[in-house]
């Protein structure tokens, strides 16, 4: 249980350190990383003596880029699933929601938990795009324009070999 209090603490802490950090846009093969030192400061970049935390973060983007993948797939307002309203004028309004690949960004710090040794942070934005359009099936084929941006972060751990 103490643990488990510990591992709230921490991921708490982890959260409150990243806070805009990771608001910009960047690109996948630009991704952002906070170390975070013994103290609980941080410290921008990777060192090369720490060879296991450099290969905890590229294992991290590794599965970042395939959970996005995953996610935009399987997205309940995808744009194979969009989601069409009729309006009370007669006309239509479809709105799908895409993940943008390209707003990835990743921290991964060490954890002082001997169970969890490093937490991770998945940062991305959720792009809406909607239509209108006069009939369903036009929508589907519509041209779309961007209607809003999500932001979404999401905490991971690495236990037992691998990013849950």
């Amino acid at each position: 249980m103490k643990a488990a209090i510990t591992l709230i603490h921490l991921l708490a802490a982890l959260v409150l350190l990243t806070g805009l950090a990771v608001a910009d846009e960047r690109r996948v093969d630009r991704v952002s990383y906070l170390k975070l030192d013994q103290g609980g400061g941080a410290a921008a970049g990777s060192g090369g003596d720490d060879a296991q935390l450099d290969k905890r973060k590229s294992d991290f983007v590794r599965f970042a880029q395939t959970k996005l993948q995953e996610m935009n797939r399987n997205h309940r307002l995808s744009r194979a699933r969009m989601q069409i309203d009729k309006n009370p004028d007669g006309s239509y309004r479809a709105v799908y929601h895409e993940i943008d690949d390209g707003s990835m960004a990743c921290e991964v710090s060490r954890s002082q938990s001997k169970s969890i040794p490093y937490v991770a942070v998945l940062s991305y934005k959720e792009q809406v795009f909607a239509a209108s359009c006069p009939t369903p099936q036009a929508c589907r084929n519509g041209d779309f324009t961007p209607a809003g941006v999500i932001p979404n972060r999401h905490i991971f751990s690495y236990r037992n070999g691998s990013w849950q």
